[in-house]
């Protein structure tokens, strides 16, 4: 049979009740070119584009190869001049471009062949053309491979086609010519390595060193924007580096009466009033220079036109050693600042001002001397101190506090006694057996007939608002890295699919090669389409961490007794090896509350942390799990005795991609899910390390609310 009586309706045969399609006794499937396109801009984006013509070159290549292995059994060509003809003929009924055959040479004695012709109207032309443009050089890779694998299949020997004009670089038709491997001149020679096999492996490391680049040019910016949630009470906005107004959340606009229009024309001393605007202006000046946290009291305008005090509390966003912006918080303090007035002019009045104090106020009260040393203290003030009221009477800052606290404390009471003024400020006070408390310090200057006799501070135990501070800043961040996972997740699975096909697919037309058992060189190709697809699966495995990590979700709950959950985890975890060479010890205290929560989930939580204990011993030594009943719920606590957390770490082990492991044996995604799992379970998880060495890690597990007076006997 002659290529152009080979009739398209007897290749192809159509079963749609099967959902099926064959063509030239081969599965097939309808795709649309722009699906195509979006392969091709996927692999030229991702893997660059002399990668992405290897891979598509190659793609082509095996097709060619194929459907000149199976048109014989439908075409019975007479020759091979015809049996060659019948690859353009394939190729146009496959809907890739129509083509032109110019001429055939076969010469087989010498094993010399040669072919030329014409493609119109190709899909990769066209595909190119939409997604990128022109381009500079030839773009019809399937195309070319296509033909390189037909025609070597039918003259079995190697043949390469040239395609010498294009389409998709303004020419009126694509040109090429098709010829022996080893005729190709020097100018072509380079074409060759669109034939070789790809090492996949080193492209996917590239791939990760820059996604690795990504994320650490997206961590400067996340620190601009994670404390900037549009629906939070208090006002928030985000500077550039000059003071002008980037950003400013919708209760900031509500309560100043700002469109976000007006925002790109507004500095920071445009929202206080002409008084403050000097501070202002100087205040990022002097942040610049601290490169730190700093705080401001101004006072700025309402909607409503009435004047509003406030406090600034501004840190600027750094990009390695150069400061980009700066974030902040803009506080109401009208009502902190009428109670400190209050106080001061009560305490004033009041001739038995201590215990009157003390009957109506919770904070923490101090009066220092003229010489610097206490006169009075209330009740709260003594128990931060540690010591009872009348043994601090006399005592100097230094007597009683940290050295740090009391320097500070001392340079406010010299500052006020000179008549300056000053934002509060803060101290840690560490009573013995006690843990710290971080407290905000107002003080102002105690007179008597206009004559100061000493200064009056009132200190506000603020430990608990910062703890919510750093937990909402952690929330936001883990949110934040979880949509940019999502979007890495789902970009890095696509190309992964593709990478593992292909290497199944180059293995199974390997194995079908004569005599590829028994040649060496093909096992060296068999490893490494083996470790391909090994290397797929890692990588596979990865990216559904990062989808989980990334997961936002309602969680079911049910009430459980959290005593016999844990000892059947524990039980199972020794039937799966999960504990070999551990000594797992179980304390359960008698009266523990029924808990509602999850028991898959908290499995995982549990599961993540017995293996953690684990590694951190080298896989040997004691864990000690303990369940006791906790305010509101059940504490349940990890123990092992390695070398515990190292100072720097234990603030960032709940970090997405952290991790102390070697490579290849985490991707500090482990603790960062646990800590999503138990956000979503009402609970909490903490860290620290024990004493007696090694770390602990306490899961907070809420009680059942229907059954939260009740106890498991």
């Amino acid at each position: 049979m002659r290529a152009d009586q080979l009739d398209f309706y007897s290749l192809v045969e159509f079963a749609p009740d099967r959902g099926a399609i064959e063509f030239s006794g081969r599965r097939a499937i309808l795709l649309h070119t722009d699906a195509m396109g979006a392969l091709r801009k996927e692999l030229v984006e991702t893997l660059g584009a002399d990668i992405a013509k290897v891979i598509l070159t190659r793609y082509g290549f095996s097709c060619g190869h194929e459907d000149a292995g199976l048109l014989p059994g439908f075409m019975h060509p007479d020759t091979v001049e015809e049996f060659v003809r019948g690859g353009p003929r394939v190729h146009m009924f496959s809907g890739i471009a129509e083509v032109e055959t110019h001429s055939v040479e076969v010469d087989r004695e010498r094993g010399h062949y040669r072919m030329s012709g014409f493609w119109r109207h190709s899909y990769e032309a066209e595909q190119h053309l939409r997604l990128f443009g022109r381009s500079d050089e030839a773009v019809c890779w399937t195309l070319a491979g296509y033909a390189s694998g037909f025609a070597s299949y039918v003259f079995q020997t190697d043949m390469i086609c040239v395609e010498h004009a294009c389409e998709g670089r303004g020419d009126d038709r694509c040109a090429w010519t098709l010829m022996n491997a080893t005729d190709c001149a020097p100018e072509f020679s380079g074409l060759r390595k669109y034939f070789q096999p790809l090492n996949i492996k080193d492209r996917i490391n590239v791939l990760e060193g820059k996604v690795y680049e990504r994320t650490r040019e997206l961590e400067a910016s996340e620190q601009r924007y994670r404390n900037l949630i549009e629906d939070l009470p208090e006002m928030v906005f985000a500077l550039h580096v000059s003071g002008r107004m980037l950003q400013l959340n919708k209760a900031g606009r509500t309560r100043l009466g700002i469109s976000p229009e007006q925002l790109p024309r507004m500095r920071l001393k445009d929202l206080v009033l002409p008084a403050y605007r000097t501070a202002a202006a100087n205040f990022l000046k002097s942040i610049a220079t601290a490169r730190t946290a700093t705080r401001l009291d101004v006072v700025m305008c309402d909607a409503e036109g009435c004047p509003v005090p406030m406090r600034l509390q501004v840190e600027p966003v750094l990009k390695g050693d150069r400061i980009v912006g700066y974030s902040g918080l803009a506080i109401d303090i009208t009502a902190q600042q009428e109670r400190e007035r209050k106080l001061t002019e009560y305490a004033a009045r009041l001739e038995n001002r201590e215990q009157q104090i003390q009957d109506i106020i919770n904070d923490a009260v101090y009066i220092l001397d003229l010489d610097g040393r206490f006169s009075f203290v209330n009740a709260r003030m003594a128990e931060l101190l540690g010591v009872p009221a009348d043994r601090a009477i006399g005592c100097s800052c230094g007597e009683l506090m940290l050295h740090s606290s009391a320097q500070r404390v001392e340079r406010d009471f010299r500052r006020r006694l000179n008549g300056e003024c000053g934002p509060p400020f803060e101290i840690m006070l560490a009573a013995s057996g006690a843990p710290n408390r971080l407290l905000e310090v107002s003080s102002a200057v105690l007179s008597t007939d206009g004559g100061p006799e000493g200064v009056i501070g009132v200190a506000r135990d603020i430990t608990a608002r910062r703890e919510m501070e750093r937990q909402l800043a952690q929330a936001n961040r883990l949110s934040s890295l979880g949509q940019f996972a999502s979007g890495i997740a789902h970009e890095i699975n696509n190309p992964l699919g593709l990478v593992s096909g292909f290497a199944e697919e180059l293995q199974a037309l390997m194995e079908a090669i004569p005599g590829a058992r028994s040649n060496p060189d093909f096992d060296v190709l068999r490893q490494g389409l083996t470790t391909i697809q090994e290397q797929a699966q890692r990588c596979k495995a990865i990216t559904d961490n990062l989808l989980l990590f990334s997961r936002k979700q309602a969680v079911p709950l049910e009430v459980v007794d959290a005593g016999m959950l844990v000892r059947e985890r524990l039980s199972a975890y020794r039937d799966i090896g999960l504990t070999r060479g551990l000594e797992v010890d179980l304390s359960l205290d008698a009266a523990l509350p029924r808990i509602a929560t999850n028991p898959t989930l908290l499995d995982q939580v549990l599961r993540n942390l017995i293996r953690n204990a684990g590694d951190a011993m080298n896989g040997a030594g004691r864990v000690s799990v303990i369940l006791r009943p906790a305010e509101g719920g059940v504490d349940l606590e990890v123990l092992d005795e390695g070398p515990g957390l190292p100072a720097g770490v234990i603030d960032h082990v709940f970090d997405p991609f952290f991790t102390t492991k070697a490579p290849g044996r985490g991707t500090g995604l482990g603790l960062s899910i646990c800590y999503g799992i138990m956000t979503e379970l009402g609970g909490r998880i903490e860290c620290g390390n024990r004493p007696e060495g090694g770390a602990w890690f306490r899961l907070h597990l809420p009680a059942d609310a229907a059954g939260a007076d009740t106890s498991m006997p």
